[in-house]
């Protein structure tokens, strides 16, 4: 049985290693680690943050591994230098491959380039390289459109040229999201479609919220009904509201017929 070591960040990029495992493994052939490595622990102060710090870093993992059914999965946080702790964390599980991608966020975490690159020049065992591919389709203003009912998503700031905004999956109907924020400030905006200038400002029927904030650490389950109009289905939208900052968030959608 093979040993695979998994370290990602929580990006819809770094969890393309998830699909390739998956297609690559079944689960009876495949032991997984998951890790994740955080490099900024000299900017916390005290043993309170540290631990806070560790709790949205495992949230984040017990997210991916939900992704992996049926698959033996354990889960290791890290405070380091990623290339480094990426390198002691295969020799001391005996790993046989590590499965990263070529990109990973800023911030907080090393740019996964010279991570890669120091991984692939000093592992002692197998290292596969994920494409470095766009991982949702894209709709106009440079939005994503999510195509997962679960799933973890990183949008950046306002000024970025970076999508800041993304599309859940929708159906007619009942609606309901479930929504984790692991880092920054949400706002979800139920949008209904207006001929009158093809925009997405029609008024919602029956008095329903257009808008839902949300703030990190918070979860949230919202029940929203979409509907068809002008033959356009209703949008649901989660945009970063921030100039800078990162929002990452993660959401399971499911859908209910009307008559339920």
């Amino acid at each position: 049985m093979r040993k695979v070591l998994l370290p990602i960040d929580g990006t819809e990029r770094s969890l393309k290693a998830v699909d390739l495992i998956k297609s690559l493994y079944t689960p009876e052939n495949v032991n997984i680690v998951l890790l994740m490595v955080r490099e900024d622990m000299e900017t916390m102060y005290s043993e309170k943050e540290l631990e806070k710090s560790k709790a949205q870093l495992k949230s984040t993992l017990d997210a991916v591994a939900e992704q992996l059914p049926n698959y033996t999965v354990r889960k290791k946080v890290i405070f380091g230098r990623a290339g480094d702790q990426i390198l002691e964390c295969a020799e001391q599980d005996e790993i046989d491959i590590i499965v990263m991608t070529k990109s990973t966020k800023t911030g907080w975490s090393q740019r996964i380039g010279s991570v890669a690159t120091h991984v692939v020049k000093y592992a002692k065992c197998i290292v596969m390289i994920v494409p470095e591919n766009i991982p949702s389709e894209r709709s106009a203003g440079n939005v994503l459109q999510c195509r997962h009912l679960d799933d973890i998503v990183t949008l950046s700031g306002q000024v970025s040229f970076k999508p800041s905004s993304c599309l859940l999956p929708v159906q007619a109907g009942k609606c309901v999201y479930q929504i984790t924020v692991l880092e920054g400030k949400l706002r979800l905006n139920h949008c209904a479609y207006d001929p009158d200038g093809s925009t997405w400002s029609a008024p919602l029927p029956n008095g329903q919220p257009e808008h839902y904030d949300l703030k990190q650490g918070e979860e949230r389950e919202i029940r929203l009904e979409a509907y068809i109009g002008f033959d356009h289905i209703d949008q649901i939208e989660v945009v970063n509201p921030s100039m800078t900052a990162l929002l990452k968030f993660h959401y399971v959608a499911r859908f209910e017929s009307v008559d339920e």
